[in-house]
């Protein structure tokens, strides 16, 4: 071998331990939170017009014409002009509310446009079917993708009880909507005669033909992974599960791909890393925590977390849980590390109600 190329080999083999090297050193050092502002409240003026008082959720994803965002539980009524809500001033609730941002509209809090009746007020675009209790029967939104011209939105069906207080329900299992207008009703699928699918996901993730469901399961517990064919999305029997190494079509073969995961999950694909971007709410344990971690597969693998961030206490009041907690990429800019996200909290007290709030967060990667 001649001694120019010991020397080229030579050369090949140091730059490839030093790219060996760096990318080990990277991996190792992962996510640090560079820089977190707290903003406030998402309501103001654009709720107050179309008569909202308080909502939690606002889970996201891109439509036609912008960015659909979908809220749980909209207390409605009449705010005066100059007041913040109160919870004296509901006149009731809708368990769905939508609202568009329209594209290009990145100031914060978001300009919503929200889904209205004739009279200009927040409408619930999602009903009940013929044969359901109306008085203990709810309908809670889940994840959502938009597919062609097609907003598909699954939900999960809830019962309460007359026990007074936020916390007399329980959940009988999931179901799938769509609607042909992002801000228009959303029609409950029955395929076979039959409203269940087998996922009540969070968030729903679109790669390539393939659409990632991610459910904070109980049976097994922890965050559950399922998958279906895009094209496939309104046939309950397309739908498997992953077992920690491949997909199942049988729910019992599940295994968790995060342990322990409480409330919600929000996920974006980040191209810069080459990596997703997971979000986690809080738990009894943290109950001011945001979670970050990041995997360079759908699945994972999912480790301890990346980087935390603590929400403060909101003034003359106190926090029980972050929930809800949602990346928005259409108010982020990936390429400079900078993500925003909207939170909930459940306040101690009976019936004391918030809206989401917004944070934007840079890292250093």
């Amino acid at each position: 071998m001649s001694p120019a190329r010991v020397t080229k080999l030579l050369k090949a083999g140091l730059l490839l331990l030093l790219g060996t090297l760096t990318l080990s050193s990277r991996a190792a050092a992962g996510l640090r939170v560079q820089h977190v502002e707290f903003g406030r409240s998402i309501w103001g003026d654009g709720q107050r017009h179309v008569g909202v008082l308080f909502q939690d959720g606002g889970q996201s994803a891109a439509v036609p014409g912008g960015a659909l965002w979908c809220f749980g539980d909209t207390f409605y009524g009449n705010p005066p002009v100059g007041e913040a809500p109160l919870v004296s001033q509901s006149r009731g609730a809708h368990w769905l509310t939508t609202a568009l941002l329209p594209a290009g509209c990145t100031n914060l809090p978001p300009a919503l446009a929200y889904s209205t009746n004739a009279a200009g007020l927040a409408l619930q675009p999602l009903d009940l079917l013929p044969g359901e209790d109306p008085k203990h029967t709810r309908l809670w939104p889940d994840g959502l993708t938009q597919l062609g011209n097609r907003t598909y939105l699954y939900y999960s069906v809830i019962k309460t009880t007359d026990a007074p207080g936020p916390w007399n329900f329980h959940g009988i299992g999931g179901g799938l909507a769509v609607a042909t207008n992002a801000l228009g009703t959303f029609t409950r699928l029955q395929p076979g005669g039959a409203w269940k699918f087998p996922v009540e996901p969070a968030q729903v993730l679109a790669v390539g033909d393939w659409l990632y469901l991610y459910e904070i399961g109980s049976a097994p517990k922890g965050l559950v992974l399922a998958r279906v064919k895009a094209a496939e999305i309104e046939n309950p029997f397309a739908y498997t599960c992953y077992n920690g190494t491949d997909w199942s079509t049988n729910r019992a073969d599940a295994k968790a791909i995060l342990r322990p995961a409480y409330g919600q999950v929000s996920l974006m694909w980040v191209p810069a890393w080459n990596e997703y971007l997971l979000a986690t709410s809080s738990d009894f344990s943290h109950p001011h925590e945001i979670q970050f971690r990041t995997a360079p597969q759908p699945w994972g693998p999912w480790g301890k977390p990346a980087a935390r961030i603590t929400v403060p206490e909101m003034p003359g009041q106190k926090t029980q849980l972050i929930y809800c907690t949602y990346l928005h990429p259409e108010l982020s800019q990936p390429a400079a590390n900078r993500f925003t996200c909207t939170y909930c909290r459940t306040l101690i007290g009976q019936w004391q109600l918030s809206n989401p709030e917004w944070l934007t967060v840079t890292f250093d990667h």
